[in-house]
C-alpha cells in the first residue's frame, strides 16, 4: 500500500509515522507539494492524506481507496468534484479536539473575567477597571449551551460541567446520543431556539458546512440573554459578521471570544489583515488568531486518528470519522 502526503508533515512526525505503521507500506512526503508535482504520484498511491485536490488529481489516481484529511474541518475540499469518485472514502481527524476544548474553556474565562479589558488597561498604569462598574460574571451553576456537540464540544461540555457545576444544553445536528453523560438536555437544531434562550454561557462549535454558514444571525441574537459569554471555535461564518459586530457594540453586558475569524491572511510573510468590522475597538471581545492547536509537542498527539486509519485501511477495514459528502462534513 503506497500512502502520499499532500501537506507538509515535520520530520517529527515522518519519523513517527515510519515508526509507528507497517514496514510493507510505503510512505511518500514529497518536497515539492504543488499540484504539478502530487499529479505525479497520483497513479501509483492508495490513500491521500490531505485537504485540498484537483480533478487533474483525482482522475490519475486510478488506484484511490481513501483521502485522509489530516485535520477536524474539510470545507476546503471540492465536494462536487470528490462525489464524482463514489469509490473513494474520505475521513477527517479529531485528535486535535482536546487542544481546541482547552482554549475553549480560556476563552470563556478570558471573556466572563473581563481579563482582557483589564489587563490593557493596566498595562498603560490605569487602574479604573477596578473601580468602575463593569463585573465578571460567575460561571459556577450557569447554563453552558454547545451548538455542536462532537467531538470538540462534548469535551468543553465535561470540563465545565466537572469544573464548575454548570447545566449543559446541547445541539448535535445529526441526533446521534453518544457521550451524552456531560449533558442535561440534548437536541437536533430544531432545538436551537430553546438553546439560545436558556445559555448563560454559549459554545459555538460548528463546522462550516452549506447548512451551518450563517446560522447564527441577527434572529439567532435576538434570542440571547444580554449578558451572555458566547465562545466560537468551529468557523468564523457559521455567525453572521456584521450581526456580530452590532451585538457586542450595542450590547454592554455580554462578552464573546473567539478563535475564527472572516478575513485571513494569504501570506505568512504578511501576516496583517483586518476584519471587515473594527472588532478591534470592542472592550469584552477576546481575540485568537485561529491559533487553539498551537500547543507544545502536539505533532505526534495529533497524528493518532490519522494512523489508526492508515492501520485500517491497510488491515482492509472500515476508517473512522468518515465525511458525509451530502452534508459536506
Amino acid at each position: 500500500m503506497k500512502i502520499l502526503f499532500c501537506h507538509r508533515v515535520t520530520p517529527v512526525l515522518r519519523k513517527h509515522y515510519l515508526s509507528s505503521l507497517p514496514k510493507e507500506i510505503e510512505l511518500i512526503f514529497p518536497e515539492d507539494l504543488s499540484d504539478s508535482s502530487l499529479v505525479k504520484y497520483a497513479p501509483d498511491i492508495d490513500v491521500a492524506v490531505g485537504y485540498k485536490f484537483s480533478k487533474e488529481f483525482l482522475d490519475r489516481a486510478h488506484k484511490l481507496r481513501h483521502i485522509q484529511v489530516p485535520w477536524t474541518g474539510a470545507e476546503t475540499l471540492d465536494f462536487e468534484l470528490i462525489k464524482q469518485y463514489p469509490e473513494v472514502t474520505i475521513s477527517n481527524s479529531h485528535s486535535n479536539s482536546l487542544a481546541i476544548a482547552e482554549h475553549a474553556v480560556a476563552l470563556f474565562l478570558a471573556a466572563a473575567k473581563k481579563i482582557v479589558y483589564r489587563d490593557s488597561a493596566m498595562r498603560k498604569g490605569d487602574w479604573s477597571t477596578r473601580h468602575n462598574d463593569v463585573t465578571s460574571q460567575w460561571l459556577t451553576g450557569k447554563t453552558l449551551g454547545v451548538i455542536g456537540y462532537g467531538a470538540i464540544g462534548s469535551k468543553v461540555a465535561r470540563m465545565m460541567k466537572q469544573g464548575f457545576r454548570m447545566q449543559v444544553l446541547a445541539i448535535n445536528r445529526s441526533g446521534s446520543t453518544k457521550s451524552t453523560e456531560a449533558v442535561d438536555f440534548l437536541g437536533t437544531l430544531e432545538s436551537l431556539d430553546y438553546v439560545l434562550q436558556n445559555s448563560d454561557y454559549l459554545l459555538i462549535a460548528l463546522p462550516l458546512t452549506p447548512e451551518t454558514k450563517g446560522l447564527i444571525k441577527e434572529r439567532e441574537f435576538a434570542l440571547l440573554k444580554p449578558n451572555v459569554v458566547l465562545v466560537n471555535i468551529g468557523r468564523g461564518d457559521v455567525i453572521n459578521e456584521e450581526t456580530l459586530y452590532s451585538f457586542l457594540k450595542k450590547s454592554e453586558l455580554a462578552a464573546v471570544g473567539s478563535d475564527v475569524w472572516y478575513n485571513y491572511p494569504k501570506d505568512r510573510k504578511k501576516p496583517e489583515v483586518q476584519q471587515n468590522f473594527p472588532f478591534e475597538e470592542l472592550p469584552f471581545l477576546v481575540m485568537s488568531p485561529h491559533s487553539a492547536f498551537k500547543v507544545e509537542s502536539r505533532d505526534i498527539p495529533f497524528a493518532e486518528d490519522i494512523i489508526s486509519n492508515l492501520k485500517a485501511i491497510y488491515g482492509n477495514k472500515v476508517p473512522q470519522n468518515q465525511l458525509n459528502l451530502d452534508r459536506e462534513y
